[in-house]
């Protein structure tokens, strides 16, 4: 048996094992985990941005509604070390992007396949990623379904019929309303575009087609959907990327079906 002097305590401190040792999960990273599995991918300032929403103490932010990027680098590190989480950045010179690993999948209970980006697929991950935030901060209480959700259904239900054209997401309002979300970067071939357009317009399920795009593919889109019965016309609204309603010939349709 070791000995002490008078007075002296033996040194029990180094022998704890601490049981809460690793990071700790919160409402915040669950959430946090559901969108980013939905979305596939987040590059960085999306995760920012996020987490900002999320936060438990939004008056504590010093940057009203995004999380610093140190804030983000100590909460997600830990995660990436546990197995959880991936971040890579593909370009030089550029902040990368996370996605969740298996395991990460299952932290967020979501039935979605395991999903890593390549570099080609980066643009337009990141375009739905920010019309999805947009969307978050003018319409809070409406509910966003992915294309991973909304593709995993229909794979569930299949019953061997193609099925038509998958927008980029779903968004439902708390009364019930559906509308698609579709982001358009760049001009697609005719007869396909317009396969699309007829696509969305059948489906009695969408009260409204959104459209975000470019300036430069505006055009087309429009052009397309004008083949279409008036009732049908009126349905869809055209945004910019930024949400700002095209003013011209979509004047009457955001109108109606309107952010």
């Amino acid at each position: 048996m070791k000995h002490h002097a008078d007075g002296e305590q033996p040194d029990h401190k180094a022998r704890r094992v601490h049981m809460n040792s690793g990071p700790q999960l919160t409402n915040r990273l669950g959430s946090f985990w559901t969108i980013l599995g939905q979305q596939g991918i987040l590059d960085y300032l999306q995760a920012q941005r996020f987490l900002g929403l999320l936060s438990p103490e939004p008056d504590k932010m010093k940057q009203p509604g995004i999380l610093s990027a140190e804030r983000t680098r100590k909460l997600l590190r830990p995660w990436i070390d546990e197995g959880v989480l991936c971040y890579r950045a593909y370009y030089a010179r550029q902040k990368g992007v996370f996605w969740l690993t298996t395991k990460g999948y299952k932290y967020a209970q979501l039935n979605l396949r395991y999903y890593e980006p390549v570099p080609s697929s980066l643009s337009r991950l990141i375009a739905v990623n920010n019309v999805r935030l947009l969307i978050a901060e003018r319409h809070p209480k409406d509910t966003w379904r992915s294309e991973r959700e909304i593709r995993a259904a229909q794979h569930a239900d299949a019953n061997g019929s193609t099925p038509p054209h998958v927008p980029d997401a779903e968004l439902i309002s708390p009364d019930g309303i559906v509308r698609a979300i579709e982001v358009e970067l760049t001009i697609r071939a005719e007869k396909r575009l317009e396969a699309i357009v007829n696509d969305l317009a059948a489906d009695k399920h969408y009260n409204a087609i959104w459209y975000f795009l470019p300036e430069s593919v505006y055009s087309a889109v429009t052009k397309a959907v004008r083949k279409l019965p008036p009732e049908h016309r009126k349905r869809f609204g055209f945004f910019s990327l930024k949400g700002d309603p095209y003013t011209h010939e979509s004047k009457e349709s955001t109108q109606q079906s309107g952010t």
